[in-house]
């Protein structure tokens, strides 16, 4: 018990009022190319050759989304910036204050996710005092965010995608990921096993015809 938070009590008392987004950087696509899982044979004559274009440039991925309904935001942005970062957490909190509702944020210890190592987001918490909430997972276990799992469709769809010779390509095909995934909010509750996702319908077993 003394490990847990000491405002964990006023962040429950928070939900019923709340909506609970979840926040990660995590979703790096750089142009070289890469291998995953794969046989080779022993010895450097075996090894798999891989291409390299010579250019190690990488479009980082911003994702934030509710945990109940799979409303999500996604961007794009050269670096791990805290203004994109800002930019999600903004449109959150426009989006809960619409809905008469405050924002309660998960995400990690990134630097440029905290008051301490970022001024625009100690900016950002004083502006928003009373409509935002930010929470952070422990150092320790960045996994702990569901977030991170979707991360997982997004290396398989993009980031291991050895198809572009352009990077201008890469990067468009990340937004057209997020453009998907904002058009499909019951998948990103399945792909982050949320609890809110809806039942896939169990097929009934059909009857041959006497």
């Amino acid at each position: 018990m003394d490990q847990l938070p000491a405002d964990l009590a006023a962040l429950l008392a928070l939900l019923p009022q709340a909506d609970l987004y979840r926040a990660s950087m995590r979703c790096s696509s750089p142009f070289t190319r890469r291998v995953s899982r794969v046989w080779c044979l022993k010895g450097r004559r075996g090894q798999r050759l891989v291409e390299a274009p010579g250019d190690n440039r990488k479009v980082y991925g911003f994702g934030l989304l509710d945990w109940r309904d799979g409303w999500f935001d996604g961007r794009v942005a050269p670096g791990r910036t805290a203004d994109v970062f800002c930019e999600q957490v903004r449109a959150a909190v426009a989006r809960s204050k619409r809905r008469g509702r405050v924002a309660l944020v998960i995400t990690d210890n990134l630097r440029a996710h905290t008051a301490a190592g970022s001024l625009l987001v100690r900016s950002m918490l004083a502006e928003l005092k009373e409509q935002l909430y930010l929470v952070y997972t422990p150092a320790y276990d960045p996994d702990a965010n569901r977030i991170e799992w979707l991360w997982r469709i997004s290396r398989r769809v993009v980031t291991h995608n050895h198809q572009r010779r352009d990077f201008a390509l890469l990067v468009t095909d990340v937004e057209a990921h997020f453009q998907a995934l904002t058009l499909a909010p019951e998948e990103v509750l399945c792909h982050i096993g949320s609890p809110f996702a809806p039942d896939k319908a169990t097929p009934q077993p059909q009857t041959l015809a006497a």
